[in-house]
């Protein structure tokens, strides 16, 4: 399993206890593990493959996310949070 904590990178602006915060409460949101939702998330930011990468989480954002701290580990999340909400 990946933790969002382990993934490095250069835009990271969030604290490690403000990823694993906001990763507590959107799995409690989604009845889901934090482990699990980890992984789903780090897959997002970390794997080649998929259909969004870290440079295009980081560029998502239009402006200033305040609720994101700008970080794309937490815009991830968000963007994740949103298609299981869909």
């Amino acid at each position: 399993m990946t933790a969002l904590t382990d993934i490095e990178g250069a835009d990271f602006t969030a604290s490690d206890e403000e990823i694993e915060e906001a990763v507590e409460e959107a799995a409690e949101e989604l009845g889901m593990t934090p482990e699990k939702l980890q992984e789903e998330v780090a897959y997002i930011l970390d794997s080649g493959t998929g259909r969004a990468n870290n440079e295009g989480v980081a560029g998502a954002a239009a402006s200033d996310n305040v609720d994101t701290n700008n970080d794309p580990r937490l815009e991830a999340l968000e963007m994740y949070k949103l298609r299981q909400e869909l």
